[in-house]
């Protein structure tokens, strides 16, 4: 016969809080939770009357509706200690299968963002800390993700064997914003426009600005942006910035890499000649110093270049300071107040070239300059024959690039102010270093009559050269065409 009390804490018995049945030999407690999700045993032998047998527990079990998920080995070793007359104190005999609620609503995104180290953390020594760029770059057309249905989540049962219904998974709340357009029901997401998807307030979009409200710094860190980047602050030492539609910094740049393929402006750079830019568009800036700059625009500086590896295939000015040290080639031509420096610092200046060329020709030379030192040393009769035809080919290859034209090329170079010595201008075939300071407003370009170079009153950069030198061939015909008269 079995009794169902609240179980008495004392000594000599566990506080179970579950129900009680009592033999002559023992006691054995029940505890069963409302979830029905488990039944905890407690076992207390008496000195008289017989252990607990297999049926008996069973059918305790039974009397309260126990059904399904015994365990089978908790249940052996529970009765094995019994029959030892051991006490057993909340032994998990019984256990249902909880239920497993739904997944939430959620975007699987398709595209990874960039990896992330924040300052504290431990790293290992080769992990770059100015990488902690995080946010994710998506191009036009480009899929983003897909939105994941909720989860109905999985049924569980409880030790009665009734069904236990699971929570369902939460509907995702996000509004599609600016630059995403959503296919297949609404579920896949597709990006609009370049830039970098963005989750904020409750609202996904693709942005194509990236504003920095500060300094390019640890914090930050090193920036690749397919959209257009602003930095209202500075760019330190050895943090990069690369953003293809185009870059402006407010502040200054250190000795890091500056890359579009739009414009870029900024205030001013100090690249302690590790500085680099690559500039798609128009540079502008108030200074550059100690830099390497690639542009396939104008570079436009207010104040003055120092000290610059500078190639473009526009023009480069300095409208209101100088142009000093380093070496310069620009194909629409060079103009600043002040070409090089009261020091006399060495400053190379190349009008009217392509750079992309120029390194060709330089390398067609460096080969044909081997090959003939080449051809001095001793060779058979065919050795010799092949030696010359490569250096035949080499010829052509370099006349045939020496004749082409670019019709924005400008062999044209404009000192506002002054023109000091040890500036070596180069425009066409020509080469000449200044040995003298020459001042006052002039331009100066090829003097393809008398060979040399020709300075004038100085005009505009609009004014192409060729166009100058024309005017001087037709003068001079004519002259010719006097004296022969």
């Amino acid at each position: 016969m079995t009794d169902q009390l609240d179980s008495p804490q004392t000594d000599a018995e566990p506080a179970t809080g579950g129900s009680e049945i009592k033999k002559l030999g023992f006691s054995l407690y029940l505890k069963i939770p409302d979830t029905r999700l488990e039944c905890r045993c407690s076992y207390i032998p008496h000195n008289q009357g017989s252990m607990i047998t297999r049926d008996e527990l069973l059918t305790y079990l039974k009397q309260y509706n126990v059904r399904e998920g015994i365990d089978q080995e908790a249940f052996d070793d529970f009765l094995v200690k019994a029959a030892a007359g051991k006490q057993q104190v909340n032994v998990l005999l019984v256990a249902g299968t909880p239920p497993v609620a739904g997944e939430d609503e959620c975007i699987a995104l398709s595209v990874n963002s960039s990896a992330a180290v924040h300052a504290g953390e431990e790293v290992s020594t080769d992990v770059d800390m100015h990488i902690v760029q995080t946010f994710v770059n998506v191009a036009t057309g480009e899929e983003i993700g897909r939105i994941i249905p909720a989860g109905a989540g999985t049924p569980g049962r409880d030790i009665t064997g009734m069904t236990i219904a699971p929570q369902a998974g939460k509907p995702l709340k996000v509004t599609i914003g600016k630059n995403i357009r959503t296919e297949e029901n609404g579920t896949l997401l597709i990006a609009a426009a370049t830039g970098r998807f963005c989750q904020s307030a409750g609202e996904i979009s693709v942005e194509e600005e990236y504003i920095v409200k500060g300094d390019v710094n640890f914090r930050v860190g090193s920036i690749d942006f397919k959209g257009v980047t602003e930095v209202r602050g500075d760019v330190l030492d050895n943090f990069d910035v690369t953003s293809t539609k185009g870059i402006t910094v407010t502040g200054n740049i250190g000795a890091c890499n500056i890359i579009s393929d739009g414009d870029i402006a900024f205030c001013g750079m100090d690249g302690q000649e590790r500085g680099r830019i690559v500039c798609g568009g128009t540079l502008r800036a108030h200074f550059i110093h100690d830099a390497v700059v690639e542009c396939a625009g104008d570079v436009i500086v207010d104040v003055e270049i120092h000290n610059c590896t500078i190639r473009t295939l526009g023009r480069i000015v300095a409208d209101k300071g100088a142009i000093s040290g380093g070496s310069y080639i620009a194909l629409g031509g060079i103009e600043a107040r002040k070409l090089g420096s009261g020091a006399s610092v060495h400053t190379r200046l190349h009008a009217g070239a392509d750079y992309r060329v120029v390194g060709q020709l330089e390398q067609l030379f460096a080969e044909l300059t081997d090959l003939q030192n080449k051809a001095k040393e001793p060779h058979t009769p065919s050795e010799a024959a092949e030696i010359q035809r490569a250096c035949a080919d080499l010829t052509v290859s370099i006349l045939a690039i020496r004749d082409t034209t670019d019709p924005s090329a400008n062999a044209k170079i404009n000192a506002k102010a002054v023109l000091y010595e040890n500036v070596q201008l180069t425009l066409g075939d020509t080469t000449e270093m200044i040995h003298e300071q020459k001042d006052g407003a002039f331009s100066v370009i090829e003097n393809s009559i008398e060979g040399g170079l020709r300075y004038l009153s100085m005009t505009g950069l609009n004014v192409k050269a060729t166009d100058i030198e024309q005017a001087f061939m037709r003068e001079h015909k004519l002259s010719l065409r006097k004296v022969t008269v």
